[in-house]
């Protein structure tokens, strides 16, 4: 039997996490210099464009708020993130039908930065139903989601804090009675506005991570390792299904049946999440929402994917008695960033 523990994560040498870093100093530049300009653009622009002055504020969200980045595995196909969401008022989009609030917002935006992407030689994408991005780097973009907030918790906003959450209600009807008056609204390109706040699944994995501390965040990372490294974020496997899966199995084989060795415990978590991304996968910050969109074919595909990775850990774990098999196994299953250490493999 095999301990691979340490080929996953230890404080000493090179480990597989350490070879999933991501750097972030180019996303982190990248997003002072947005929000700098976007906040002198409606300085400068506001009242002519919507007849109202106007600051915005920002909050990061998604995997680089919750540390759960990682380098891209076959960049420029796949690439590292920052989302920096764009918060005005409520009463300051209320001026104008939804839809046509919405398209103002995101031309808005649109024209201000397509004017730093020049500066930089950066990409600006406009395709995207519910964010503006620019491409930063051959592995790397930024997305900026624009949201439409109640003016109480505008003033109350604290531009330090992180957020994530999926939109969940589709509003097609251009009236503002249409839609809640005490939500965070997503502007969205196809659909107007989406309810939206991102606060709420950033809390939930917040507390998460200070109830089960960074064994959870470790493992949510490891997962987001098969995944880009098998390509099955073409099949539609998002980060947040992921965080929640493996949230739903430490829920499931949580207090003294969580193994304390980090190879182990992954095995675990393996064999719990296949039968979640089986079915439509549900999170209290979501409520009834199911966050698993993929199809029933993509469902199978990635549980076949995930039988594959814990026959290989099951291996590892259970009969393994070569440093080097140990080794090869892991990479088989998680891909060449786990590192070729066989000296760090203990064979009990």
């Amino acid at each position: 039997m095999a301990n691979v523990s340490k080929l996953l994560h230890n404080t000493v040498d090179e480990h597989f996490l350490s070879n999933l870093e991501a750097d972030q100093v180019l996303l982190r530049n990248a997003r002072t210099k947005i929000r700098a300009f976007l906040r002198d653009a409606f300085e400068k622009s506001s009242v002519q464009y919507f007849g109202v002055q106007v600051r915005p504020k920002f909050f990061t969200q998604g995997s680089f708020a919750y540390k759960t980045l990682n380098h891209p595995a076959f960049p420029p196909g796949q690439q590292k993130d920052l989302d920096d969401g764009c918060y005005l008022p409520l009463s300051f989009v209320r001026g104008e039908k939804p839809s046509e609030a919405a398209a103002a917002f995101f031309a808005f935006v649109e024209a201000a930065l397509a004017d730093l992407a020049d500066t930089e030689g950066w990409t600006l994408v406009k395709d995207k139903a519910t964010c503006v991005r620019l491409v930063i780097s051959s592995d790397g973009h930024v997305d900026i989601p624009l949201y439409a907030i109640p003016d109480g918790d505008f003033r109350h906003l604290e531009e330090a804090r992180n957020m994530q959450k999926s939109a969940t209600l589709d509003a097609k009807i251009d009236s503002w009675d249409a839609l809640p008056s005490d939500a965070v609204l997503l502007a969205h390109r196809e659909k107007d506005w989406v309810e939206s706040d991102p606060r709420k699944i950033y809390d939930w994995f917040v507390d998460a991570v200070m109830l089960y501390k960074e064994r959870l965040r470790h493992d949510c990372r490891f997962m987001k390792a098969w995944r880009d490294y098998h390509r099955l974020d073409d099949d539609g496997l998002t980060s947040i299904n992921i965080m929640a899966c493996v949230w739903k199995a430490y829920e499931t084989i949580r207090g003294p049946f969580l193994p304390s060795r980090s190879d182990e415990r992954l095995l675990r978590v393996v064999e719990k999440v296949q039968g979640f991304l089986a079915n439509d996968v549900r999170i209290p910050p979501c409520g009834d929402e199911n966050i698993n969109r993929m199809s029933v074919e993509q469902r199978k595909k990635v549980v076949g994917k995930l039988q594959d990775l814990e026959a290989k850990l099951r291996e590892t774990v259970t009969k393994c008695d070569d440093e080097a098999r140990a080794v090869d196994l892991l990479r088989a299953g998680f891909g060449t960033r786990v590192p070729l250490r066989p000296d760090l493999v203990i064979i009990q």
